[in-house]
């Protein structure tokens, strides 16, 4: 059976005032957020993309086979087009002044000449992509994605073209990653040559929607063009020697212009205006990739409470995602000085500010490990509560009780497998013994100690800078037990992004896990609106009343003694999970 698309209004509105669109194009669906002047979310759709398009045959949004995956390229375009539609449906449509947003980093589209005459001449009378099918618009109909690793020989080359892996990693800030933009270009050149020669221009995911909103293509902008393997980061521009030896013609089809996410690509194109309702005074401004647009959301909501510019983000879900602050580029020494242990992660550009970086550090073993200690800890039916409690009244066993949890072959380190270590009693201070179980606390506090232990570990090796503040996002975000270890092993304020509820609540505020790439998406276009029309875009969300809209809310505060005690414990946490590494790959 075909669902319909998912209309949610937050907010109820009389204001006829303008609105502001936020899109985020991820795997399984393409959401739309608007907001109100003052950043106020008044509605949110999502187009599920298996529900609305069965012709495409997806699973969860894309193809798999074996280590290639790609997603149709036709399905998001109706999908943008559906989205328009529903929309207009709702009369909201001639009031939005501006469009920005994210998708999946990592993605690309590859355009045909027919294919970049279509979208700056799309007849408002023919849905668009009964126009782009007419045009033979794509070189691919099926566009690699993030998930993507079949790209293992041509990262190889890429590490040995640059240098080496720390060659490579300060050049473009990442080792070479299966996923990234660079190798997948290199792959489609290589093996098909015949589909290279018709391909014009290249747009990642983010520019791709960005050119179809405006009818041109647009440029990529530098967050997004971070994660491709082939952006000079310390330069700004695309790096001539990587793209040229994939192809001397590469840097033309990319776009010799990378812009930041504040940019204002152009006007909306007469065909969301005449077709779906949309304000002639419309304007597209650059999309960026989800991760990015997500930092620069929550970077608002932070300029707002005047608590911070520069938090860290921690997103608690299957795999644990934290995006870290860099106020300066870490690799920009001397490339044969910087350890190997240093290299994980990703250093990516902030999307708006161009001398500012996020560190991008990736978990596979989130959640899903911590429900497999629940469940072998507690039993099948064993509770959150129970877990939790556990967790607390075990905290802190760093550091004298250490443990790494590994269901899945780890991304940072390279690991796998369960192991617990315990200080020797015998020999107190001089070492660690492997041991089956803890004699004393529990697996419940211990893997998030280790998690979050790794998180703080791995953010040294970027940036010796203090935090000052976490907004935590994400499934397992209203945990008590990760807020405190967070808040401990991190020394900071930790706060959570809440829907502020009105004077007559008595509830207040309510936590809750907003689509923050679209709401991002949308605050940009609402700054550049703010901008152009005389306002100031410092005043974005400081506007915002307080009876309504997304708020952040502090959830926890650092304990200072608990902080020394996993201070103390960082140096040996650090040498177990080498040595583990170690064992994982003999």
């Amino acid at each position: 059976m075909t669902a319909t698309a998912t209309t949610t209004t937050t907010t109820t509105t009389t204001d006829a005032g303008p609105l502001f669109l936020g899109l985020d194009l991820s795997t399984q669906q393409l959401k739309g957020m608007l907001i109100n002047k003052e950043s106020v979310v008044e509605q949110e759709i999502n187009i599920l993309f298996d529900d609305e398009f069965p012709a495409y045959q997806t699973q969860n949004g894309r193809h798999v086979s074996g280590d290639r995956v790609t997603a149709p390229v036709l399905m998001w375009v109706e999908a943008i087009d559906l989205l328009m539609a529903k929309i207009r449906q709702t009369g909201q449509a001639g009031r939005i002044r501006g469009i920005s947003g994210a998708a999946q980093q990592h993605g690309s589209v590859y355009w045909r000449p027919e294919g970049v005459q279509a979208i700056g001449a799309l007849d408002a009378t023919v849905a668009l992509a009964d126009q782009l099918t007419a045009a033979s618009a794509f070189a691919l109909e099926n566009s690699p994605i993030w998930e993507d690793s079949s790209t293992r020989k041509q990262c190889e080359e890429l590490e040995t073209l640059a240098g080496g892996p720390a060659h490579l990693a300060q050049i473009t800030g990442s080792v070479a990653y299966e996923r990234f933009t660079g190798t997948q270009i290199a792959k489609i050149k290589e093996t098909q040559p015949e589909v290279w020669q018709t391909v014009a221009r290249i747009s990642l995911v983010s520019s791709f929607i960005a050119s179809v909103l405006a009818g041109r293509i647009a440029p990529v902008d530098a967050g997004d063009a971070s994660g491709t393997n082939i952006y000079d980061m310390q330069r700004g521009t695309w790096a001539p020697a990587l793209c040229d030896a994939i192809d001397p013609t590469l840097i033309d089809r990319l776009g010799a212009e990378v812009v930041m996410a504040d940019h204002c690509v152009g006007p909306l194109a007469t065909y969301f205006v005449q077709r779906h309702g949309f304000h002639p005074e419309c304007s597209v401004i650059a999309f960026t990739g989800d991760n990015l647009s997500a930092y620069s959301g929550f970077e608002s909501l932070f300029a707002a409470s005047a608590s911070t510019q520069a938090p860290a983000i921690v997103s608690l879900g299957t795999s644990d995602t934290v995006l870290f602050p860099l106020e300066r580029y870490p690799y920009a020494g001397d490339a044969s000085l910087i350890p190997a242990s240093h290299l994980g992660g990703h250093v990516l550009q902030h999307p708006t500010e161009r001398g500012r970086y996020i560190a991008m550090l990736c978990y596979k073993n989130g959640s899903l490990a911590r429900d497999w200690v629940r469940r072998t800890s507690f039993g099948a039916q064993g509770s959150w509560d129970e877990y939790t409690k556990a967790a607390l009244d075990a905290c802190p066993m760093a550091p004298h009780s250490i443990g790494f949890y590994y269901l899945q072959m780890e991304i940072l380190p390279r690991a796998k497998g369960i192991h617990r270590f315990e200080e020797n009693e015998e020999e107190e201070g001089r070492g660690f013994q492997s041991v089956d179980k803890f004699r004393q606390g529990s697996d419940a506090c211990a893997i998030i100690e280790s998690q979050v232990l790794a998180m703080r570990a791995d953010y040294s090796h970027k940036s010796d800078a203090p935090l000052s503040a976490v907004a935590i996002t994400g499934g397992a975000s209203r945990n008590p037990a990760l807020l405190k270890i967070i808040a401990d092993v991190l020394n900071v304020r930790v706060f959570a992004v809440c829907a502020q509820k009105g004077a007559e609540d008595e509830h207040g505020a309510d936590v809750q896990n907003p689509a923050m790439p679209a709401y991002g998406g949308a605050v940009r276009a609402l700054q550049h609106w703010r901008t152009t029309s005389g306002g100031s875009s410092s005043d974005v969300s400081a506007a915002a009343p307080a009876a309504s809209g997304y708020v952040l809310q502090q959830v926890c505060s650092p304990d200072a003694q608990t902080h020394a005690l996993y201070s103390e414990a960082l140096h040996n946490y650090e040498h177990l999970r080498d040595q583990v590494s170690k064992s994982s790959k003999e």
